[in-house]
This record gives C-alpha cells, structure tokens and sequence, in this order.
C-alpha cells in the first residue's frame, strides 16, 4: 500500500522482536478485539485531568454534548441542537435529546449538564476543567432537555470546548450515591461502552452498552492494552496477538503493511508538531529563537519520518484547518541561523547550550525526530541536551512553570479550531501555556471575545503571523495518525483528529 521513500541517512527501524520476548498480554488467548494505545488515563474523573492524549479512551465510556466526525465536521452529540441566545456569547442554549440513558439506566437530564459544568467546578476549582469552564457563571435549567449556560465573560467557542477534553457529562445521581471514590472505582457514563476491568498501566476491558442511545457498538467487546514501548506494539502485532495499534512509527508502518495479514493507516491530521519555546535565559533573545526555527529543515523530516505524508507547517494552524494560511512561509536557511546565532554572541568558542526535550514512543517517530533536529541545531552551533520526557512529566512542569528548555510536542487539537492550539499553548494565563510573556495577551485577548467568524479567524492567522515572526512557538509538521490493523478482525476508520475509537469500527 505505501512505497518506501529515502530516509535520512542513518535512521534505522527497530527489530522485530520474537514471540518469547513478548509481555504476557501479548501471550493471552484471542478473543475480544485487542488494542494496543500508548498511555493510560490519570484517572476516571474526565475533568480532574484535561489529557487531550486521552479523550479517545474516555470517549468509549463517556459522552460529550457536541462530537466531531471522522472529518472533524462539529455537530450534535447528546444535543439535538444549541444556539446562542445573544451576539456577545453569554447565553447559549442548549437541547437535549430524549431517552439518553447512564450505564445504570437512569436518564441523563439537563441537572447532569449543570452538575458537569458547573456545581462540581465551583465546588472543586482545582479540577483542570475548572479552568477551561471559569468563566461559566450558572446553568439554567428550565426543563430536563434544556440547559442555558450564562457566561460572566464572553466565551466563543463554548460550541467547540463542548465536543473536547474536560466535556464528558457525568452521572450527577450516581456520584452523589456512590461518592467520588465508588465514582472513580466503578467509573459508569452514558458512552458506547461499560468499563468491565481496569488494571493501571496494563488494560481496560469494554463492553458494548446495550442501552446506547444510538445502537450497541458493532464490536462487543474490547481489551485495550496500554503499551507506552512503540517497539513492543510493532512485536505484537507482528506476532498477531493485536489486533490493532496505534503510534505505530511510520517506517515500521510502511514495513508492516506489506504483510498478508496487517494494513498500514498513514492518516494526516488536524495535529501539530512543534517546538515549545520557554522563557528562560537562554531563549529570551529573539535571534537565537528565529535560529532554531531557520536552522530546521522541515521537508527532510517529513520525507525521513512520515513518508513524505505529513505537510510541513509555517504557523501554528494545519492545512484543512479554519486559520491556516498558505501563503505564509518560513524559510529553512542554516546559513541565516549561523548569522542570527553569531549576532546574539554565540560562535564556535561559545556555542548555545540548551536541554531539549521529546517524548520517546507516544506518537509516531517523535524521538527519532527530536534526534534529526538536534543534529541540524549543531550544524548551526546549537548544542542541545537530548532529553526523554513522559508526558504526565510534561504537564506537571509546564503547569509548575519548570520546563528549562525547548519541547518537541505534538499539540492535539481534535476541534481544529486556531484558539485551542495557538490561543492556549501561548495564553500566559492558561495552564498549558509554555511560553509566557505579557505582550501575547494584547494581541491575542481580543480574538478571544470576537463573536463574528470571519473576523475572529482572519484575526488568528495575523497573530500566528507575529508569534512566528517572534519565535514563540516552532511549527514543524502536520500530525499524523499511524495505525496498523489487521482487515481480517476489525474494519478500522480513521478520523481526522487522530482519534482512535472502537464504535467507529465494525467486525471483519
């Protein structure tokens, strides 16, 4: 299905390990659909941690009021509709549908919209969803299939959070019956499965919700094995004891496909891979920021690392989404890299010295690159401090303001929309923000309560424009989504969003 293309030279494919060298969930007897996903949840309160990494898995158990297609399309989800009361985005209305039911079989009404929302948030505002709803001052609740959420400020894209991390709806009644600790123990939603089994760090076992308000999921049952090592996923696939995995590197895709019994997915995203910049020393001239940017060549990694797939970026917004801008360039010149390095006072006798951080496994090829670009730093005179990350590592120091250097990230942004990537890494006030500075907030603040559509997205393409032009944040590649399947036990679908969800799929 793909072609191989060149590599870079020296990049190399993990082996493939032999059947005795694989764990025991490798090893267990098939039956239900086994997948293998590379990291787990924090816990199973949705809002206490917003892991965009990982709303596929609470998507299986969960529901959220709006939803995006395989096409990232936003439409109704547990809604059968939502409007905007005013033109300022303070009100906004939204519809239940009828008949929605939790895993118990009590009804979801508008009271579990208020209590997801709003009354747990007000109660617990150190939940991290807490911060995305902050501005949500009450939910009106005139009758079980209507909520009207009033906002203290203007929030625009309430529609987009909605259908994102920190918006699954939990069962009100039966939290306050079991408590938050029965709650987290037997986790209960109103999503297309029913968690049977948990293990940390090992498994989740599904099964299909007969009740689900739209139709049982066409795969019963499912085991997800959580597998952070890329290198062990590629074994058991290859040994056929998965049926399907995801974050599979790209070279190992293409060389799993010409199998007989597995196919390669190489889907593009909405994702971003980028670069974090932080406020230290270090980094606080521009020149040097401008430096690491033009040094990198962005063509050769998607060529050496995605199979040419994923397009490379100038600005923050990925091709197929509202802000990207095609006309918007970024050169690759290492020779104005050395230029802008030689200006801020570094040279052969005093070369840059920064740590630079990647994650090793969780998305496709992410060390392999972080190790490509390091090498294209040191042709300019950078000398980076290659460093593995974890992502929970991640996120606890950029919400503690500890990150000491630069971060190659893939930013998942399941919506697309420009104010959940750019508008959030780069808010100072958000806890995700990595850089912080001041000036951001005069540019970007007024994008924030800007209710016309077309003035809101033209507004975020100026901003991408200038925070490039500062070197604030380092777009690389598009994402990509590499899952690997076997045809004659599950028909995989892909989303646009990189989302890996099992009710999408049907039996072989």
């Amino acid at each position: 299905m793909f072609e191989r293309r060149d590599f870079l030279k020296g990049a190399v494919g993990a082996a493939a390990l032999g059947v005795g060298g694989l764990p025991a969930w490798a090893r267990a007897a098939q039956g239900p659909l086994r997948i293998a996903y590379p990291i787990d949840v924090r816990g199973w309160d949705p809002g206490a941690v917003v892991s965009p990494n990982a709303v596929p898995l609470y998507k299986c158990i969960f529901d959220q009021p709006l939803e995006y297609t395989a096409q990232s399309r936003l439409v109704p989800g547990l809604l059968s509709g939502y409007r905007w009361r005013d033109t300022a985005g303070l009100a906004l209305e939204l519809t239940l549908r009828d008949g929605v039911t939790f895993h118990d079989g009590s009804p979801l009404t508008s009271a579990d919209i208020a209590y997801t929302f709003h009354e747990r948030l007000k109660a617990k505002p150190d939940l991290q969803a807490a911060f995305i709803w902050n501005t949500l001052a009450s939910v009106e609740t005139p009758s079980p299939t209507v909520a009207v959420m009033h906002f203290s400020r203007p929030m625009v894209t309430a529609p987009q959070f909605l259908a994102y991390a920190g918006a699954f709806v939990l069962p009100k009644s039966y939290i306050e019956k079991v408590g938050l600790e029965g709650f987290l123990a037997r986790p209960i939603g109103s999503g297309p499965y029913r968690l049977v089994e948990y293990e940390r760090d090992n498994r989740i076992v599904l099964e299909a919700y007969p009740g689900y308000w739209r139709e049982p999921a066409s795969v019963p049952n499912v085991v997800i094995q959580l597998v952070p090592d890329a290198t062990a996923r590629v074994a058991g696939l290859q040994a056929g004891h998965l049926n399907l995995a995801s974050g599979i590197p790209v070279r190992e895709a293409i060389r799993l496909d010409k199998m007989p019994t597995l196919q390669a997915s190489l889907t593009p995203t909405v994702d971003s891979y980028l670069i974090h910049m932080v406020n230290v020393p270090a980094l606080q001239d521009r020149r040097v920021r401008l430096a690491l940017h033009h040094a990198i060549d962005k063509e050769a990694l998607s060529k050496a690392f995605f199979n040419g797939v994923a397009a490379p970026m100038a600005t923050p917004a990925a091709p197929g989404t509202p802000a990207f801008d095609p006309d918007f360039t970024f050169a690759h010149a290492p020779e104005r890299a050395s230029a802008l390095l030689a200006e801020a006072g570094h040279g052969p006798d005093n070369p840059l010295r920064i740590p630079f951080y990647a994650t090793s496994g969780a998305y496709p090829s992410d060390y392999d690159m972080a190790r490509a670009i390091a090498q294209m730093w040191r042709r300019v005179g950078v000398e980076a401090d290659l460093r593995v990350i974890e992502i929970p590592q991640y996120h606890q120091r950029v919400q503690a303001g500890k990150l000491d250097g630069p971060a190659l990230w893939l930013w998942t942004n399941a919506t697309g929309d420009p104010e959940l990537s750019a508008g959030y890494y780069l808010d100072p006030r958000k806890i995700f923000s990595v850089w912080r500075s001041e000036d951001v907030s005069a540019r970007l603040d007024p994008l924030l309560v800007e209710l016309d559509e077309e003035r809101r997205i033209a507004g975020y393409r100026a901003f991408h424009a200038w925070v490039v032009g500062e070197g604030y944040a380092l777009p690389l590649l598009q994402g990509l989504s590499s899952v690997v399947s076997a045809p004659s036990a599950v028909r995989y679908a892909a989303y646009r969003n990189g989302w890996i969800l099992p009710y999408a799929w049907t039996p072989a």
